[in-house]
């Protein structure tokens, strides 16, 4: 099986939206073949994000231009991720499989999807 696995130390995101220090989760783990994320959060939460909702749910200028815009964004449903980056201590960069690269998915923004798909 193919998969990657990142875990984290204590380290934890100032700027969450909630004011509140949010911490990394304890495990992430991506799963190619499923086109899935899989993060274990310290709390004992654990959440399987597909592909497609991280891609869609990208914050950067491009996606987000696209989006107030009102523009179609087209995205493969079948899209995966490539590769996955600790962004220091504040998230992850994903590499999708569509070449799209710029957005920065901080922890507190991980933990919200992580809680809506829960």
């Amino acid at each position: 099986m193919s998969r990657h696995v990142i875990t984290s130390e204590q380290n934890t995101e100032t700027n969450a939206p909630t004011g509140g220090p949010v911490e990394p989760p304890k495990e992430v783990r991506l799963k190619r073949k499923l086109n899935e994320l899989e993060l274990e959060w310290h709390d004992g939460l654990t959440a399987r994000l597909s592909c497609l909702i991280l891609r869609r749910s990208c914050g950067c200028s491009h996606c987000t231009q696209h989006k107030r815009s009102g523009r179609l964004s087209l995205v493969d449903a079948d899209i995966g991720i490539e590769k996955v980056e600790l962004s220091g201590v504040s998230g992850l960069q994903f590499f999708f499989s569509d070449g799209h690269y710029r957005g920065l998915y901080p922890w507190a923004f991980l933990r919200e999807l992580s809680e809506q798909v829960s």
